[in-house]
């Protein structure tokens, strides 16, 4: 054997031991969370954000629900480092955007930095970005959204800096705008609540 030769297959046999190493790294174990989103897209599940105590997180994460799973060992696929949205918690995300397959981000009670009213995470191209966004910029937290089927985000009440907000927002998730919306026979301004979208 030359000695080229055995310089390639000593590198060989580096490589395969540090590639067997890297996969069996310990899963990622998310933290024990409160306050966090949760959106499926293209049957995978993404969580973002929240409480854990009185600490804040950045954890950003996903479990693929396509596969089988056991209860009991989640596989979550970490995606932190790819997380550019401060720590914040108590925030509203849905699946909208032209194609569908984008998690929007609205408001939320961010910890210790300033946070953008809106982020988008494409989950096709793994990337965040801060949209700009037309019409009114009112922040909430607490609040429950649905989208319907032309990409409309209704944000009914939650909370502000002093109070519930009796209000509905309105973004639109392919044109990037915010309005107000009707409260003709709205119910009580409420926080920390649930709501569905039927079709």
């Amino acid at each position: 054997m030359s000695r080229n030769s055995s310089v390639y297959f000593i590198l060989w046999i580096l490589i395969q031991i540090l590639v067997k190493v890297n996969c069996q790294m310990t899963p990622f174990k998310p933290s024990v969370c409160c306050h966090h989103t949760a959106t499926l897209i293209d049957n995978k599940l993404y969580i973002l954000g929240g409480r854990f105590k009185q600490n804040s997180l950045k954890e950003f994460f996903y479990l693929d629900v396509s596969v089988p799973f056991n209860t009991q060992e989640l596989s979550w696929k970490d995606l932190s480092n790819n997380n550019m949205v401060p720590p914040h918690s108590s925030a509203m995300s849905v699946k909208g955007g032209p194609n569908n397959d984008t998690l929007i981000l609205y408001g939320g009670i961010p910890f210790d930095q300033i946070m953008s009213l809106v982020y988008t995470f494409g989950s096709q191209s793994i990337i965040w970005s801060i949209p700009k966004i037309a019409g009114v910029t009112i922040r909430k937290w607490g609040l429950t959204g649905i989208i319907n089927n032309n990409g409309r985000m209704y944000l009914w009440s939650g909370c502000t800096n002093t109070d519930y907000a009796s209000e509905m927002l309105i973004l639109d998730t392919i044109n990037l705008n915010l309005s107000k919306g009707s409260i003709i026979s709205a119910p009580t301004p409420r926080a920390n609540y649930e709501g569905h979208f039927i079709t």
